[in-house]
Order: C-alpha cells, then structure tokens, then sequence
C-alpha cells in the first residue's frame, strides 16, 4: 500500500479522516523492546490492534538473522525504521498535520506511533529535549501524565498537542477505552549529535 494523504483543511473532521485513511491503515507490530516493557511496566502483554512503533531513524540494523534495517547513506551506525524505509511517503502527510495543528513549528523527524497502546511509566532515554505528543481517535480517558518531580500534571491530549521532556520528566498514559493514537515527535540522540542539532530531515535525501 502507498499513502496518499491531502488535507482539505485543519478542521477536526479532517484530522479525523487523517485517521481513518492514513493510521487505520498502518500494518506494524511492536518490537521486542516495546512488548517487554509493556509487560515490565504494565504486568501485561501486548493484545492485537494495539502496537508501538517508530517512524525516522535508529542505531539498531539488526531485525532479525536474515534481515536488517536500511543504513543511512553517509552515516555510521544509523538506519532507517522499518516503516519510514517501506513509506518514505508517509513524512510529508505527517509534516503537513503538524503544519495545520500544532501552534509551534516542528519538522518531522522522530515520530513514536502508538495505537491502543497503554504506555508505563518511563523516560525516554534516546531522545534529546522536548517532546510533542498529541492524541487522535474516537476514545475517552487516555490522559499523558507527566511527574514534575513537584507535582504530576494530567494533560488531555486529544487533538491537542502538548509540549514536554519525555527525557526528563517520568509519563505514562492513563487508562482509555475507544480507540486511541498518540504521535510522540522527538529527536533522536544520535542523528541530533551527528547533524549538530538541526536534524537528519533538513540534510539528508529521502529513500
């Protein structure tokens, strides 16, 4: 299947059309590191319909004895995900969301993809910086919560985009019921060091 995704306009119904067409279609499965810490945290494994994957870049080549992950031309120890390398097409129907939706300019990079996924409490310990997240979908609950050390804020994430240190600060998600995406954008640590901090997308060729 290749993405093909234009939005109309930045209205709620297109944000759920988006939805539909484009992340109701995304065939993934989490990878090992995401189910074990879903057991780890959660105490539960992870159930059909629901995964968490990464659109953008990683230092691990490795899928499986056979297979591995496209490098990225021109860099070491850097590849391409699985699902950025299968749909490259994907990252301008992203960066265009983010155009109409988020009131502070971001340029696509990291995106953590999470469908029906009930995140534990953690840190995300490859990224640099802030973190945007925003939920999309037909649910209720599924707040991100974030530990300021001082007190936790609760912040309703739906179509809405929220601004945090996920390397920082402990978040989890609270329970939800519907079905429920959140896109986590990030930068990875990295393609920040490599690139001097302006980012793999603003230098690199697309496959």
């Amino acid at each position: 299947m290749t993405f093909n995704f234009k939005f109309k306009d930045n209205s709620v119904s297109e944000i759920e059309r988006f939805t539909k067409e484009v992340l109701d279609n995304i065939d993934a499965r989490s990878g090992t590191r995401r189910k074990q810490m879903l057991k780890r945290g959660r105490g539960i494994n992870e159930s059909k319909n629901t995964f968490s994957i990464t659109y953008g870049y990683t230092n691990n080549g490795y899928l499986s004895p056979t297979k591995s992950r496209k490098p990225v031309e021109g860099y070491k120890n850097l590849y391409y995900t699985k699902l950025h390398a299968e749909h490259p097409e994907l990252k301008p129907i992203i960066q265009e969301f983010c155009d109409l939706h988020c009131p502070e300019r971001i340029t696509v990079d990291q995106v953590q993809i999470n469908r029906n996924w009930w995140s534990p409490a953690h840190r995300d310990s490859g990224n640099v910086g802030t973190s945007y997240i925003v939920g999309l979908g037909d649910y209720e609950g599924g707040e991100t919560c974030v530990d300021y050390e001082t007190h936790i804020e609760k912040y309703n994430i739906k179509n809405t985009f929220t601004k945090f240190d996920g390397s920082k600060y402990l978040h989890w998600t609270n329970k939800f019921t519907g079905n429920r995406y959140s896109l986590v954008f990030y930068s990875h640590k990295l393609s920040n060091d490599i690139t001097n901090n302006v980012g793999l997308r603003e230098n690199r060729a697309e496959p």
